[in-house]
């Protein structure tokens, strides 16, 4: 039996602290990026089976009225989507410019109320165009 190991791998404790630090720099850049004071964080579990993200903006009140709600009233700089494997980080501003286009393409999404939520309406944004489209905000 023979052990290999990845190419670049570094044993000892104070190298690999080092490189481990680099990694906690480049959140810390991101976030700093980001001007996020106020960071709003979603799990939409359905994007595991879909490919999608739910980004609500309208909800049904108690008398059955449509209200703003999500994305058309958060005070958050940016949004936080958190996967099993990793968080996707975007600008509020980005994110509702993205959502208006999805919006106007008619990719709009419902999910039906219950006895303990309200119906809402929200933009379907493929977790794919978000993360290709991303890099050419500004």
């Amino acid at each position: 039996m023979s052990i290999s190991t990845v190419t670049g791998y570094e044993p000892r404790f104070d190298i690999d602290m080092a490189r481990g630090k680099v990694g906690e720099d480049k959140v810390v850049d991101i976030l700093s990026s980001l001007h996020a004071g106020r960071i709003e964080v979603k799990t939409d579990y359905g994007s595991n089976y879909t490919g999608n993200l739910y980004i609500e903006f309208e909800k049904e009140d108690r008398q059955g009225n449509w209200v703003p709600s999500g994305i058309s009233t958060t005070e958050a700089d940016a949004w936080a989507f958190a996967f099993s494997n990793g968080v996707i980080f975007v600008e509020t501003e980005s994110l509702k410019e993205l959502c208006r286009e999805f919006y106007r393409s008619n990719h709009i999404g419902y999910r039906a109320g219950n006895e303990n939520s309200a119906g809402s309406r929200g933009v379907l944004l493929p977790i794919q165009d978000l993360t290709d489209r991303m890099r050419n905000f500004k």
